[in-house]
């Protein structure tokens, strides 16, 4: 009695169920007898692509900006196959006395990640800020990757022998072998650190003293680190660094300032 109160009960809960739907079941039962088991389930390909559908394209839309990367790119690795004789050396009297320092290797290859974590932190935290970061690296890079096909220059201050053998000069020497003695002035280095600095330093969420008095630090070491390893000749780096102030006040200055007085103008005639 207690089992046919029961069975009643849950019929009357799932409501009344067809011989189709029924045999149906059956069948399927029969033939996977984990088809119940999973029901209901989703397997981690569905559950992938549901969560890549519900990604708002529209939010990360600022990723366009990095599309002058594979263009600066291209340039940059036929300039550094081809450019190979015939350049206007880039040198300085003031080159004499810098002396080879292999300790600066590491500020010098500490310029990758200070670009990528500034491009990194400013793309999820910063869309406005990311934006002026890639126009003006990007309009930066590209206008000096076209100065050395117009303009093609080296330097030959790599020294043939050095005083010491450690880990540090193994690092430079295959750093001499990777990359050329071409495609020098100005320095991309540089141009590269000084934007990425002068981003943080305009970065609103970026305020900490200690970490931006750490930034600029970093950056004069970097700066540095291209002549001491002899990557670069003074006169790339003095030549660097007003390019980079340059483009700094086209981008974030001069552009915006216009714009608004445009805005303004357009406001008054409406008016």
């Amino acid at each position: 009695m207690h089992f046919a109160a029961f069975m009643g009960l849950r019929l009357f809960l799932r409501g009344p169920v067809s011989p189709g739907r029924t045999v149906k079941a059956n069948r399927l039962a029969r033939a996977d007898p984990g088809a119940r088991r999973n029901a209901g389930k989703e397997g981690p390909s569905e559950m992938i692509k549901d969560k890549i559908r519900a990604i708002d394209l529209k939010k990360y839309a600022h990723a366009k900006y990095l599309l002058f990367i594979p263009v600066y790119m291209l340039i940059f690795m036929l300039e550094e196959k081809y450019i190979t004789h015939g350049y206007f050396v880039s040198y300085l009297p003031l080159d004499r006395s810098i002396r080879f320092c292999e300790w600066f290797l590491i500020p010098y290859l500490l310029w990758y990640p200070l670009m990528l974590g500034t491009g990194l932190y400013l793309f999820a935290k910063d869309v406005e800020g990311f934006k002026k970061y890639m126009q003006l690296v990007g309009c930066g890079f590209l206008a000096i990757v076209l100065f050395y096909a117009v303009f093609p220059n080296g330097q030959n201050l790599r020294p043939v022998y050095f005083p010491r053998d450690n880990i540090l000069i193994d690092a430079v020497k295959l750093l001499y072998a990777r990359d050329t003695n071409t495609n020098v002035l100005p320095s991309l280095h540089v141009f590269g650190t000084l934007a990425a600095v002068l981003a943080i330093l305009k970065c609103d969420r970026l305020r900490d003293r200690w970490f931006r008095t750490f930034i600029i630090v970093l950056s004069v070491f970097i700066c540095m680190s291209t002549v001491y390893i002899k990557q670069h000749s003074i006169l790339d780096v003095f030549t660097g660094v007003p390019l980079a102030c340059v483009f700094y006040c086209i981008i974030y200055r001069l552009i915006p300032n216009r714009g608004r007085s445009l805005a303004a103008g357009q406001n008054a005639a409406h008016i």
